[in-house]
């Protein structure tokens, strides 16, 4: 109830704060936002700026429907435009930045025309964490000529600011630093990290690409890129639910995209396991809820096959690869993994109702439990 009285109070008199002059904003920031769309809808946004580019994972607090990835630019005067990457449909903000801590603008969903105002103000309530970004682009030529085909790579490294507890801090750097470079090596500097992951795949593409040069030099598979973005899709009750993004082209009809996700406990700095969220022989009930539910967004049949409609197999295992945030447990599928490339990712969220047969109480869900 504080909480909503909070962001209800901030909606309010963020509205009457009139547009202000140019606001500074730091190079490279991470926002824990939280606010409302008129009023009335709770939305939480992580939202990264490196550079002029912005990216957001934004999560409707009271509906239980699955997370948005969010991005564009802001300009110099602070004003900015998010929306679906690679898509011109779909919902769309559009604001400016108020102060440093703080954003405004308007709102248009999926299926409507009409412009709905929001405010969105920085907060870490108890239970989360201030973070930091860590980033490097670079471009290297194969030769020195003006069309030469390249290497591009864009890298964004997260993890949490100095604070009081540093062995709390230390612990869930070194593993958001691993969970990024795919090394569990002693390695702990964000910068020297990004710099190694950089310099080996600067490396692989020379190592692969100069003789075919002198045979092909026209090749678009010539072209390399890599770009690493981690995400924070939630920061709150304890629980940090973190994701890289991870897209890499080296040649071929198309690139390969991963998102692998992480849930770490706040207070401990642990990875959390399905063991620790489900009560024992979990396995059976929570394929059968995984698979109903794909069958309901794919809109078969309950009697239908999955095989029937494209994927790989008909009942969906839980994997490894899942995120907490305020609606529920989602489970991410990559490419290939249940379904062909040309079919997508796959990503199915149970909300807590779903799963509460199964969930352990007390455990490190329970407090969303006991709002259901």
């Amino acid at each position: 109830m504080v909480r909503g009285l909070f962001i209800q109070s901030i909606f309010i008199l963020s509205m009457a704060v009139p547009v202000l002059a140019q606001v500074y904003l730091p190079k490279n920031a991470y926002m824990h936002l939280v606010g409302r769309i008129d009023s009335d809808q709770e939305i939480t946004m992580n939202l990264v700026k490196v550079k002029d580019s912005l990216y957001a994972d934004l999560v409707f607090t009271e509906k239980q429907c699955n997370f948005s990835v969010l991005a564009g630019n802001v300009l110099e005067d602070g004003t900015f435009t998010l929306r679906y990457p690679f898509c011109d449909t779909g919902m769309v903000f559009k604001g400016h930045f108020v102060t440093r801590q703080s954003i405004s603008g308007t709102y248009e969903s999926f299926d409507s025309v009409v412009s709905h105002p929001f405010v969105l103000v920085e907060s870490y309530p108890e239970g989360s964490i201030p973070l930091v970004i860590h980033s490097q682009d670079s471009t290297r030529m194969l030769v020195e000529k003006p069309e030469s085909p390249r290497v591009e790579i864009s890298l964004c490294l997260i993890i949490p600011d100095e604070s009081s507890n540093p062995i709390l801090t230390d612990s869930l750097r070194t593993r958001m630093i691993a969970s990024f470079s795919g090394n569990t090596g002693l390695q702990k500097d964000p910068e020297k990290v990004i710099k190694s992951v950089q310099r080996t795949f600067i490396t692989n593409y020379f190592s692969d690409n100069e003789s075919l040069y002198e045979t092909m030099p026209d090749a678009g598979s010539l072209n390399w890129i890599l770009l690493k973005f981690m995400h924070i899709l939630y920061n709150d009750n304890n629980l940090l639910t973190y994701y890289l993004l991870d897209y890499t082209y080296t040649g071929g009809a198309h690139g390969m995209e991963t998102n692998n996700f992480t849930v770490v406990n706040i207070k401990t700095g642990e990875a959390l396991t399905l063991n620790d969220l489900f009560k024992p022989g979990y396995e059976t009930q929570l394929t059968s809820l995984l698979t109903s539910k794909l069958k309901l967004m794919a809109k078969t049949g309950p009697e239908e096959k999955l095989s029937d409609h494209g994927f790989f197999v008909d009942d969906i295992s839980p994997n490894s690869n899942f995120y907490i945030t305020a609606s529920g447990i989602g489970f991410f599928y990559n490419h290939y993994e249940i379904a062909p490339y040309a079919s997508g990712q796959t990503d199915i969220l149970l909300t807590f109702h779903d799963l509460l047969p199964i969930l352990r109480n007390p455990g490190p869900v329970s407090k969303f439990l006991k709002r259901r």
